[in-house]
């Protein structure tokens, strides 16, 4: 996540906890109610965690949840409501190899300039165990760059993609899709993904 991105969660994380807070009443919950029954295990990553909303789904429902984000504001957030919170690049996971059956990504490797989403990927292949589970939700479109978005004022940076590319991303890093989602609840359509990472990988 670039510099700025990070700056604009740091400013406005407590804006956005509560802008959010209600985005699984709003939307349908299957995707990350379809993630917790594929997992096989406990250990879960959470990659751009926000402010916690999907983490605490997660610990509720009996996993072991590890709260990643690179905004320090997000981070403390996450921690005050109890949760394992850690500071980290998504580029750079802090874990060891094959640490967590599940990583959990929704709505934030969109924040992942198209150039750095392939390492993006890699770490989080690298950090789960082979058969590990991994949940994403990113944006359809064709669009990059900088945007003001969600009641949030401030610029972020989004990279936007087809189903194709995400399919051909994710199976030539090392994942097999499993299942897609696609929704579009407003202008926006959304791209779901449960994936289970190769043996061979």
């Amino acid at each position: 996540m670039n510099r700025t991105t990070i700056e604009t969660y740091n400013k406005l994380a407590q804006d956005y906890d509560i802008e959010t807070t209600d985005f699984w009443e709003r939307f349908p919950r299957t995707i990350i109610d379809n993630f917790i029954r594929s997992i096989k295990g406990k250990n879960v990553l959470d990659v751009g965690c926000g402010p916690g909303r999907d983490a605490l789904i997660l610990k509720e429902e009996g996993l072991e949840v590890v709260c990643l984000d690179a905004s320090q504001a997000m981070v403390d957030i996450c921690a005050s409501a109890g949760l394992v919170s850690v500071l980290g690049d998504f580029n750079q996971l802090p874990f060891y190899a094959g640490s967590f059956d599940g990583v959990w990504a929704y709505t934030s490797l969109l924040h992942v300039p198209k150039p750095d989403i392939e390492i993006s990927l890699q770490e989080i292949s690298r950090v789960l165990k082979p058969g590990g589970t991994f949940g994403l939700g990113m944006i359809e479109g064709d669009f990059e760059g900088y945007r003001e978005s969600s009641g949030v004022n401030m610029p972020r940076w989004f990279s936007r993609y087809t189903e194709a590319e995400l399919q051909e991303l994710l199976e030539g890093n090392g994942f097999i899709v499993d299942y897609l989602e696609k929704f579009q609840p407003n202008s926006t359509i959304y791209l779901n993904f449960i994936c289970t990472k190769s043996i061979e990988s």
